[in-house]
């Protein structure tokens, strides 16, 4: 069904992203100052080096790292399936829930 096929495309590509993809892409539109919502559900190939440019954000209100996307069966992704990382990633958000004003709920 074409709905299906939507969804293959779409995890495919979610599978494809880097963190020099999205890191440029947040770069270009300014993300620290105008995204409110990020949404990286099944982005295993990411680190988190990536969410460099959102640093000091008080305009983000979401984000999603989930490893899973919706309408996904749930499963354990080991180490070696996936690369998200903590040392890179908290920093990032706490530079983001530290900064007076900030949206993230």
């Amino acid at each position: 069904s074409e709905s299906s096929d939507s969804f293959e495309e779409e995890e495919t590509l979610a599978n494809k992203l880097s963190d020099d993809d999205v890191g440029a892409i947040l770069v270009c539109i300014d993300a620290v100052n105008k995204l409110k919502r990020l949404k990286l559900a099944g982005c295993i190939n990411i680190t988190g080096r990536c969410l460099k440019p959102l640093c000091r954000s008080v305009v983000l209100e979401q984000l999603d790292l989930s490893l899973v996307k919706r309408r996904q069966c749930p499963y354990y992704h080991s180490a070696s399936e996936t690369r998200i990382t903590e040392t890179v990633v908290l920093p990032i958000l706490r530079s983001i829930v530290t900064s007076p004003g900030n949206s993230l709920s």
